[in-house]
């Protein structure tokens, strides 16, 4: 399963064709998981009520990652732990990377400090 970076996202939103063209597939073989922290990122950048409704019906069918009780913390402690704040790595980096490490999950990101970061087990690499 690969989970699909905030970033990613925004470029398939866009209508980007070569993000287009890759995720299309992944989501009609069943391949994407998802976290709530990345679909709030997107829905707090949304303009147009109909992005929104575009981002939330992807949200309502995609498979998730149990976002429970004390993940906040525990993700905290996990980036700490890896100094993830000097790194550059923000909180809710730290859940995508630590829910995939977990899950065993793939990260398909565009961000190069979560690429530089994360090990390569744990990446998805296009193409």
């Amino acid at each position: 399963m690969i989970l699909i970076d905030t970033s990613v996202w925004i470029e398939f939103f866009k209508q980007n064709i070569q993000f287009v063209e890759e995720i299309v597939p992944l989501l009609k073989s069943k391949m994407v998981i998802t976290i709530e922290p990345i679909f709030s990122e997107l829905i707090y950048g949304v303009r147009h009520k109909k992005d929104k409704e575009k981002i939330l019906s992807y949200w309502s069918v995609l498979p998730k990652i149990e976002f429970g009780s004390n993940t906040m913390l525990k993700a905290s402690e996990f980036a700490n732990n890896n100094n993830y704040y000097n790194l550059g790595i923000g909180l809710m980096d730290a859940i995508i990377i630590k829910s995939a490490i977990e899950g065993n999950y793939s990260v398909w990101t565009l961000d190069k400090k979560m690429i530089k970061n994360i090990n390569n087990k744990f990446l998805y690499i296009t193409g």
